[in-house]
């Protein structure tokens, strides 16, 4: 009886959805490393995707703002924003002045399930991965507002490691700041994302390091093999993606600069497995597409394949890869699944984060810059000879990752309410 009474009930506040296979993992290692931290948890999941989340996890409740504008036509989307909007200034009002119960205050089911959610758990978590950056400024007031609402319940809210930043708008380094001002703790999976938090101001004893929870990722079973004919040529894994491009200040073609650097490799002796990351339910997504047109590209030279169209959770993802000779990635969920399991992964920095995490297992190396794209089958060489050396140093890499958490699980501990 005493052990039910110390359960902690643990929100997750901004998971997006599973059918993303880098969200999926943050969700699955988050859940993880609650559970190490504080004992069996009850863990409850806001999330943008119950459908699909509900394959694998229980106690579901939509986002308070559902799926944002998204879907919804110019005056549509106006009234949406406009509606939403009322409503947190509503919201805050009350909490700044008489404090009625929220609950009361909601417009529909889906706010008022999420406030209770938020009312009844111990700890309030953002597991988002990337919620705080300009990149996604069209949605960052509606999570902050989330966010601020726990905070001001007097809730333990930890920001679990994610990139924050960039961060170049003085509206937006505001709202953070004003938002998570009392916040428990605020993580950055890197070193730019940690100096992003000090530079708002947030006090030294709020702000810390910790990896990617992702790195935490265990394989489930899957045969590479399975997709293809011949089981004797090695697997050379792909994926390509439509990244945020004004964050890196250019454009480029990937599946052109990508596919004439795999047409260098022998094709009697690898073959080539498309493995898109992210995905849409009934419907071919935007990375799926573009994966597609890389397929059709190398059809002519190689045995090519590509994953089946639906959803893949990180655990059967991670055990695909493990079946490869060698990974090239335009997505950093995926090139971590990989590098975890000891896979060779040339990144292309189609992000900044990208890189970070290439330089946190000292791997920088094999990350390239856009106009690097041409040195893919170099550096493909430099893996093929040396593949098994490698693969040894990421094995130990995350080893030694996994180490740099035992501060933070001991940070959780200690502010365990």
């Amino acid at each position: 009886m005493e052990e039910l009474l110390n359960v902690k009930r643990v929100l997750l506040m901004d998971t997006l959805s599973t059918i993303h296979v880098g969200n999926g993992a943050l969700l699955e290692n988050t859940i993880k490393l609650c559970n190490e931290a504080f004992g069996p948890c009850e863990i409850h999941i806001i999330t943008t995707d119950i459908e699909t989340n509900k394959l694998r996890y229980d106690k579901l409740h939509n986002s308070m703002f559902g799926t944002f504008a998204s879907g919804r036509g110019r005056i549509g989307k106006i009234a949406w924003l406009v509606k939403e909007a009322f409503f947190i200034f509503l919201q805050i009002a009350n909490e700044l002045t008489v404090r009625f119960s929220s609950r009361r205050l909601a417009f529909n089911d889906d706010q008022k399930n999420a406030i209770r959610a938020i009312e009844d758990c111990d700890v309030c978590v953002s597991c988002g991965g990337e919620v705080l950056l300009d990149t996604y400024f069209k949605t960052l007031p509606f999570w902050l507002f989330t966010y601020w609402l726990a905070i001001r319940k007097h809730k333990t809210f930890i920001l679990f490691p994610q990139s924050v930043g960039p961060l170049k708008k003085r509206w937006t380094r505001a709202l953070v700041r004003l938002a998570l001002k009392n916040a428990t703790l605020l993580v950055g999976r890197d070193k730019p994302s940690c100096e992003t938090l000090s530079s708002l101001g947030f006090h030294q004893k709020q702000v810390m390091y910790a990896p990617d929870v992702a790195i935490f990722q265990e394989a489930g079973t899957c045969d590479v093999h399975s997709c293809f004919s011949d089981r004797n040529k090695k697997v050379v894994g792909v994926t390509v993606s439509r990244p945020p491009f004004h964050e890196m200040g250019a454009e480029v073609d990937l599946v052109s600069g990508i596919g004439a650097q795999i047409e260098k490799l022998s094709p009697s002796e690898f073959k080539v497995l498309i493995m898109p990351s992210n995905y849409i339910r009934d419907g071919i997504s935007t990375d799926y597409a573009l994966c597609l047109q890389l397929k059709d590209r190398l059809l002519s030279r190689f045995e090519t394949a590509i994953l089946e169209n639906r959803p893949w959770f990180p655990d059967e993802y991670t055990a695909m890869l493990e079946g490869l000779e060698f990974f090239i990635s335009t997505r950093m969920h995926v090139t971590i699944l990989a590098t975890t399991v000891g896979i060779p992964a040339i990144a292309i920095n189609t992000q900044h984060k990208i890189r970070g995490y290439m330089e946190n297992i000292k791997m920088e190396q094999f990350c390239l810059e856009y106009d690097e794209i041409g040195r893919i089958f170099e550096l493909s060489q430099e893996i093929i000879s040396n593949r098994v050396a490698i693969s040894d140093e990421l094995k130990k890499a995350n080893a030694s990752l996994k180490k740099e958490y035992e501060p933070f699980i001991r940070k959780l501990r200690e502010i365990s309410p």
